[in-house]
């Protein structure tokens, strides 16, 4: 007999290899979803782990915050410390008061002077002497307070180096408006004004012409001569007072003006008068506390030209082994270079103590 094989049996086989081949990916997606749904429990836990302790994290914080009582904000209640109360009228002062008790040393607080009512608070600027522009001090003061007292007050590295070598003098003046207060609380006080009004006084009409310079400007002073305008100006009637016995409430002024501070001879500051107003509650009550310093300009020094890790001491000028000219030294890299022995090698050079910029 013969077999018969149906005419569709050429099909079967690749149907059954389609069906192997679809049978495998699907286990194998089984497989991928198994280990994805692992992973994804993996990471849960692993979330849910980290959320609790970020919570217990938080939790410890809060209770950490309760139990501490900030007494500078909560001026009604007792601290749990031994200390003094803390009372309303005693909070935190407000920086836009200008009430910057901070930055005032103890020793100048150790004396409580109330203030007398009613007061004013001035703002005073003090400018570099040779950058013009740049602030280097900025103080709040009181109305009633004499000018020597924020004199006393103004840092300037002029008179950091007369006191080193020896030639420091109080001596100096505030020229505001018409008015030179001269500083003479000094033995041998200088007064700087006496030579400028004597010159005023002999020399009219140089002066004259020099004020109207200086208030009308060069150009509208050349435009006034060619129109050949007869309209002059009038020296202001200048005046000297002592600035030991002259308050702030006793001077007239303009806020915003410049106005001149000289001191050392002829080191000159611009110093501005930015703002007046009355004192309130929240500004520091303590009379012996002001001038307050709300700015100092931050100090720049030099590092040592040699090691490039030390503060520079000394500054020296035209020194032949030295890598530049002027160059900066420690004091330590300074005697290495130029002693030995303890006697100088060489001397044709000059050397200057070094503070700042």
């Amino acid at each position: 007999m013969k077999a018969i094989v149906p005419s569709g049996s050429s099909n079967l086989l690749p149907l059954t290899t389609s069906d192997n081949k679809t049978n495998k990916k699907s286990s194998t997606k089984t497989k991928k979803r198994k280990r994805f749904s692992k992973k994804n429990n993996y990471f849960d836990e692993s979330y849910i782990a980290k959320v609790e302790q970020l919570a217990k994290i938080k939790q410890k914080q809060e209770e950490d915050k309760a139990s501490v009582r900030l007494h500078s904000f909560n001026g009604g209640t007792k601290s749990h410390e031994s200390g003094p109360v803390i009372k309303k009228g005693d909070k935190i002062k407000s920086l836009k008061s200008a009430s910057v008790s901070a930055k005032v040393k103890s020793s100048s607080t150790l004396d409580n002077v109330p203030v007398d009512f009613p007061e004013t608070i001035l703002c005073f600027e003090v400018y570099h002497n040779k950058r013009k522009f740049l602030k280097t001090q900025e103080f709040v003061v009181l109305g009633r307070q004499f000018l020597t007292e924020i004199k006393d007050k103004i840092y300037c590295l002029t008179d950091e180096i007369m006191k080193k070598v020896g030639q420091y003098e109080t001596s100096g003046y505030f020229l505001i408006e018409d008015v030179f207060c001269n500083d003479t609380r000094g033995y041998s006080s200088i007064d700087y004004s006496k030579p400028i009004l004597d010159w005023l006084e002999n020399s009219k009409d140089d002066a004259l012409e020099k004020w109207e310079y200086i208030v009308a400007g060069e150009l509208q002073q050349k435009q006034k001569d060619l129109l050949d305008t007869e309209k002059k100006q009038q020296l202001p009637r200048f005046k000297a007072v002592n600035m030991q016995s002259t308050r702030f409430c006793d001077i007239r002024f303009r806020l915003g003006a410049g106005y001149l501070y000289c001191h050392q001879g002829d080191c000159k500051h611009v110093i501005v008068l930015r703002d007046m107003r009355l004192i309130h509650p929240e500004d520091v009550q303590n009379r012996a506390a002001y001038p307050l310093i709300t700015f100092q300009s931050k100090l720049r020094y030099m590092k040592c030209s040699v090691c490039k890790i030390y503060r520079a001491q000394k500054i020296t000028v035209d020194d032949k082994w030295a890598s530049s000219n002027p160059c900066y030294f420690c004091d330590v890299c300074y005697y290495m270079l130029h002693y030995a022995n303890g006697s100088l090698l060489y001397n044709d050079f000059s050397v200057y103590d070094y503070l700042h910029e």
